[in-house]
């Protein structure tokens, strides 16, 4: 017979720095001591047995207070103040009567990440932290929409002038500032045979 999975883990970690969360020190303040053993059992409790939450009711608080030799009163009182500075998340306190935050969750996913243990979606708290930000980037798709600016260029035409035959004349300029100008016509030079035609006839009959 397969032995049954473990839910629970053998270790978890704890950081270096944790008497320097302000949270923490909110608590041993209001409790010495006793507020920082309660939450460190309650966080073997979590690991050992779940992985990543823990039951709370009477009975889980009496054990607590068993193992301390402390008041059952008093370990809830502790564990509510933990849950008041956000070292348990609220809100799964009270819908799902379950003590977890989502540091612990994290860890749990970092240590059980070989295993392929999943958190329950109903038990899952969103995550903002660094680690949770690096899987948001992983998985999504950001987009940015680079505007276009278009700009409408302005265009000018200039009238060409014409002659008095109907020819459009056109100014052009050379090179080193010299200044020519050319004639063009559509009819292909059949208007100036037809000047050159009254030019020869004005000079033949100039002596008549």
């Amino acid at each position: 017979m397969a032995r049954p999975l473990k839910k629970g883990l053998g270790y978890f970690p704890l950081d270096t720095d944790m008497l320097s969360d302000r949270k923490i020190q909110r608590l041993v303040h209001r409790y010495g001591c006793k507020g920082i053993c309660t939450y460190l059992t309650v966080l073997c409790e979590i690991y050992g047995e779940r992985g990543y939450y823990i039951p709370y009711n009477d009975d889980f608080c009496f054990d607590i207070a068993f193992t301390l030799n402390l008041e059952e009163v008093e370990v809830k009182e502790i564990i509510l103040y933990c849950v008041e500075v956000r070292l348990f998340d609220s809100e799964l306190l009270e819908c799902r009567q379950v003590l977890s935050s989502a540091g612990i969750q994290r860890r749990f996913r970092e240590i059980s990440r070989r295993s392929g243990v999943a958190i329950d979606l109903d038990l899952e708290i969103p995550d903002d932290s660094v680690y949770g930000r690096v899987i948001a980037v992983e998985t999504g798709v950001i987009a940015t929409e680079t505007p276009v600016i278009v700009t409408e260029t302005p265009v000018s035409a200039a009238k060409t002038p014409t002659n008095i035959n109907g020819n459009k004349k056109v100014n052009t300029t050379t090179q080193h500032g010299k200044s020519n100008e050319a004639e063009f016509s559509k009819d292909n030079g059949e208007s100036a045979r037809w000047e050159e035609l009254f030019r020869m006839a004005e000079e033949a009959t100039r002596g008549c």
